[in-house]
């Protein structure tokens, strides 16, 4: 099975500056649990919201102050969308992580996560402007 027949889609996205209030605020109407960071469109890093409990709120910091950049993890790590299933479980189990980027050619077009692999369905997420 490939990645592209479970992922998650479209990849939730918000820019390197963007507020940690306002990445939540995203996460929250998005019903996600990660967000993938760009900078000038293209991706760089991902904010998950263990990311926004450890750095944001037990360091007291302000959600309105701090941007994305600053917590954000990076060098992103991503896997292509015609990788296969184990591929993709080989590299979770190796950086421990839960969630990782789709990319097609140089293009985001989705999100892989251990849900989609335990129920292996695809999950469309709705977006939401604000």
């Amino acid at each position: 099975m490939k990645v592209k027949e479970i992922m998650s889609f479209p990849a939730i996205t918000e820019d390197e500056d963007a507020s940690v209030t306002r990445i939540v605020k995203h996460m929250e109407q998005s019903r996600v649990g990660s967000i993938v960071i760009t900078r000038g469109g293209k991706p760089v890093g991902i904010i998950v919201d263990h990311d926004i409990a450890a750095k944001v709120i037990l360091t007291d910091r302000n959600p309105d102050e701090v941007k994305a950049k600053e917590i954000m993890s990076s060098p992103l790590i991503s896997v292509g969308s015609d990788a296969s299933v184990e591929d993709a479980c080989e590299l979770f189990a190796r950086r421990g992580i839960r969630r990782l980027p789709v990319i097609e050619g140089k293009k985001l077009v989705g999100i892989i996560s251990l849900r989609n692999i335990v129920t292996r369905e695809p999950l469309h997420v709705k977006t939401y402007l604000f």
